[in-house]
């Protein structure tokens, strides 16, 4: 049943008794519940309004779940577009560029990987890194190594002549070509089959042999060899020499070496260059202190004779 209500001048309004909404007496029925029969007892009154209004008639109610769990899925698919939106922006951004891309996908990529305005692109070397340089291997070289017959000597006054270095190859029996090289020939030279001279100076120079494949030995010079290696007596010259030029001590308890000069009675005067390496007597006994190289000098009947000394310990 509806009652009728008027308020002053305005429009004359029903009140349903069914849904408790008002409406305009224009209607022929309740557009709120198109007067439906309710003839379940128990049923609560109202129309279509009912569930989720708020005001009149005794409306309210939550949310149902179906709403929740659609609410949630549309805010996930707004913020999943924002990200895929910022993850397209933010690189062209970067680069200096404002817009997007307008073509394929292909020409996009294209857009993304050249260089923004101002900058300079470096296009890529296409060209192939060249082959490094294999050691070309002689066909009669079977060696794989070889030594040499000294790794140092000395070239002195009483020991002038040329010393020539032999190579061993290994394996035992094998062959090899040998190329000489000195880092100083003014101070000592080395002909094509490892015969070393003395040069024009005095110092140390190395020696190097070379086989084909990159294998090398080295082999160190002192050469002492100075001007006026013989003195006159009566008009004869007088060679005088000691008899060590180079020796070495492996270990400080090692004997003593005797220095002597050949060729002479006269009284010689020893001394040496460093004593923290070897000391020298006056009669010539030398001995082993630390590690180290230097040189003994002998000076006799208007002479200069040295001898070096190494401890290798």
């Amino acid at each position: 049943m509806a009652s009728k209500r008027t308020a002053g001048t305005r429009q004359e309004m029903i009140h349903c008794d069914r849904c408790g909404e008002d409406y305009a007496a224009s209607y022929k029925s309740c557009p709120f519940c198109d007067e439906m029969e309710y003839e379940e007892e128990g049923r609560p009154r109202g129309g279509r309004r009912l569930a989720g209004n708020t005001r009149g008639g005794g409306y309210g109610g939550g949310p149902s779940v179906g709403r929740i769990i659609l609410t949630v899925l549309s805010l996930a698919l707004i913020v999943a577009a924002v990200m895929i939106v910022i993850s397209i922006i933010k690189p062209l951004v970067d680069r200096g560029q404002t817009t997007l891309p307008e073509d394929s996908p292909a020409q996009n990529t294209q857009q993304l990987d050249s260089p923004a305005p101002g900058e300079t692109g470096t296009p890529e070397d296409t060209t192939p890194p060249e082959a490094s340089a294999e050691p070309v291997i002689p066909d009669d070289q079977t060696a794989t190594g070889f030594t040499l017959s000294k790794s140092e000597f000395t070239l002195s006054d009483t020991w002038p002549d040329p010393i020539t270095l032999t190579v061993t190859f290994l394996p035992a029996g094998s062959t090899g070509t040998i190329t000489w090289t000195s880092s100083d020939p003014e101070i000592a030279s080395v002909d094509e089959n490892g015969k070393v001279s003395h040069g024009t100076k005095t110092g140390t120079a190395t020696i190097t042999a070379a086989m084909a494949g990159g294998i090398t030995q080295t082999c160190k010079v002192y050469n002492s060899v100075t001007s006026g290696a013989a003195s006159s007596a009566g008009g004869t010259s007088t060679a005088l020499s000691l008899n060590k030029t180079d020796f070495t001590f492996s270990s400080k308890s090692e004997p003593a070496v005797y220095m002597k000069v050949n060729g002479t009675s006269s009284a010689p005067s020893w001394s040496i260059g460093d004593t923290s390496v070897a000391t020298i007597s006056a009669d010539g006994v030398v001995r082993p202190v630390g590690r180290g190289t230097t040189t003994i000098t002998c000076k006799v009947d208007g002479q200069t004779l040295k001898c070096i000394v190494r401890c290798n310990f």
